[in-house]
Parts: structure tokens; C-alpha cells; sequence
């Protein structure tokens, strides 16, 4: 696939210079902690969605919230869902100690992400097959996700770092709900070994803030382009980070509601911001696509444009991630 246009050296000096910002999807870290199955279909399928398009999580949890009439119900059973699934998937692993497993169900209470993470040690320190523990090991001082889940911020620990978690407020209730620990610190000055994991879509720990069905994604799109603007709604740093610094994003389809609110409305249009920002698209990702050298042109044509510049990387993000770790190192 034609990768031409992506300029490693200079990506790798922007992320020496802290120039360089991640933005990480919630879909590669669902792939990463369930690769061999397609969540979003298996949760459709549990919660007997009724359309074709069981591939999307908004939709499906949009039929959830509608057909409950209870918005925080649909977020809890989608989060008790992919615990359960992951708890299948470790009875499975013969890595993990049986008697823990045992100890972690009998647990009441406990997070994805404290289940996973802190209680059956996701991800594998070490494991350099693992996307997140390679993005870990770059000096970068911001990290943006889209992610409710604090992974990425255990493979930073595993490194010896000390992540700093904040999460957007996106509606006014959150204030209330997301505890002051995790709220904006306008003294926090983030560092390559104390960086910000700044959460755009909510924390797993709290199901009200999750950004989950459509009509929160919609409700999200509003706030964001006022609070974006508007001095003290989100921390400096993550403003600074993505009106001027190159940013990569990661695991992002193109067609998801993720993407789509991310890329039109809070990266689009941003003059100083530098070109060279690489996406990671894997065509074969997309079964429908009918012809993938017409789809590729287009891609790069419609992601070029001036309001976007962006940078095409065709394959997947561990690939990406170990051809600039590899220039990064050699800088």
C-alpha cells in the first residue's frame, strides 16, 4: 500500500521537539483487549439489535436507550458486557492464575478497567506486541483518547511514568459526577514523565459519562465546539495540543461516529496546527468496500483538503507505531 507521504524523520523530531499528540480511539483498545472477536456485533447480538448495521456501538446503544427509556441502564449493561466478555476470554488464557480469577469475580463493583487493569495486569508489561505499551515508550507529554478506559495510563506506570487522568465534562451534570481528581488542573504543566491522559468520551468508572449512544455523541458535538473555545472548559495544554502540534490518530474508522465528531468539529480548521498528521485505515477492515484502489484515492484526496491536512497511513496501528518507534529511536 502507498505510504509515501508519511515523513517519519519529521513526525520523529516534532515528538523530540513534544510537538506530536496521539489521539487514541476506544476502537483499538477494544481490539486490543478482545482481538479475536468484533464487540460491537456480539453486544448487538446479546441485546438483540434489530438492524444490519450491528457493527456500530451508537446505534446499538441507541436502540438500548430507547427501548429501556433509561440512558444510564443502556451504559451499564454495555460495560457489564465487555467485563463479562473479557472474563470468558481469561478463563481461557492459561497465564492467568485461576485462584485471581476466581478472587476478581467475587468482586462487586470493579470497573473494565480495574478488573482488566489492576486486578489480571492488562496490558502485559512488557509485551511489545501490544499497541499501547509501544505508544507508552514515546516522550510524549499529552495524550488524547476517546476511550472511557485507563489502560493506556497503566502501561504508562508500567514504564515508571506518572500519568495525571482528566476527563472532559461534556455536559453540565458531569461536574457533579466526575470526582475533582479527575477534573482539569490548571497548575498541572505536563511532562514526558508525568503526561496527561486527557479523556474525551467519559471514564469507565462512571457510566453517566460515557459518550455512547447517538444522541450523546450529538449532545457532545454541541458542547465541544463551545467549550473548545472558551478559556478554562478544557485544560491549556490540550487546546495548545491540538490547534499546534502534529496529531496522530489511531484506530479510527473513518465512518464512525467517533471519527466523524472528532475530525469535523474539534481537529478541523486549525491554522496553525502543522501538517503531517497521520491516520491509520485498513481497508481491509471494511468488507464493504467495493473497489479499494478508488477508495484509497478518494481517502487521501478528501483528507488533504486545507481544513484537514492530514497524511495517509495505509495499515494498522502496531505496524505504524514499530516503523516510528524504529525512525524515533535511530533519531
Amino acid at each position: 500500500m502507498p505510504n509515501a507521504d508519511i515523513s517519519w524523520t519529521y513526525i520523529a523530531d516534532q515528538i523530540n521537539r513534544k510537538k506530536c499528540t496521539p489521539v487514541i480511539s476506544n476502537q483499538l483498545i477494544l481490539s486490543s483487549l478482545y482481538p479475536a472477536e468484533d464487540v460491537a456485533t456480539e453486544w448487538a447480538k446479546s441485546a438483540a439489535y434489530p438492524l444490519a448495521d450491528s457493527d456500530n456501538i451508537a446505534l446499538v446503544a441507541q436502540y438500548l436507550s430507547v427501548t429501556y427509556r433509561d440512558n444510564y441502564r443502556a451504559k451499564t449493561e454495555y460495560l457489564q458486557f465487555l467485563k463479562q466478555r473479557y472474563l470468558a476470554a481469561a478463563e481461557q488464557d492459561t497465564s492467568i492464575d485461576a485462584t485471581v480469577l476466581d478472587q476478581v469475580r467475587r468482586e462487586r463493583g470493579l470497573s473494565l478497567s480495574q478488573l482488566a487493569g489492576e486486578r489480571l495486569g492488562y496490558p502485559p508489561a512488557g509485551e511489545q506486541e501490544n499497541a499501547l505499551n509501544l505508544l507508552a515508550a514515546f516522550d510524549m507529554p499529552i495524550y488524547l483518547t476517546t476511550t472511557p478506559h485507563l489502560f493506556l495510563e497503566i502501561a504508562l506506570r508500567n514504564l515508571g511514568k506518572r500519568p495525571r487522568t482528566e476527563a472532559y465534562a461534556w455536559h453540565e451534570a458531569l461536574e457533579e459526577v466526575i470526582p475533582p481528581e479527575y477534573k482539569t488542573d490548571p497548575d498541572f504543566q505536563p511532562t514526558a514523565d508525568e503526561p496527561l491522559v486527557y479523556h474525551l468520551h467519559g471514564l469507565d468508572e462512571y457510566p453517566d459519562s460515557l459518550v455512547l449512544t447517538e444522541e450523546d455523541h450529538l449532545d457532545f458535538l454541541g458542547n465541544v465546539i463551545h467549550d473548545f473555545r472558551e478559556i478554562g472548559k478544557m485544560p491549556n495544554a490540550v487546546r495548545n495540543a491540538i490547534s499546534s502540534s502534529i496529531l496522530i490518530l489511531l484506530g479510527y474508522n473513518i465512518r464512525s461516529w467517533e471519527m466523524r465528531v472528532i475530525l469535523q468539529e474539534l481537529i478541523r480548521d486549525q491554522p496553525r496546527r502543522p501538517r503531517s498528521v497521520a491516520i491509520q485505515i485498513d481497508p481491509h477492515d471494511m468488507p464493504d468496500i467495493v473497489d479499494t484502489d478508488r477508495f484509497q484515492e478518494y481517502m487521501q484526496m478528501y483528507l488533504a483538503q486545507d481544513k484537514y491536512r492530514f497524511d495517509v497511513y495505509w495499515g494498522d496501528t502496531l505496524s505504524f507505531l514499530k516503523q516510528l518507534w524504529e525512525t524515533w529511536q535511530g533519531t
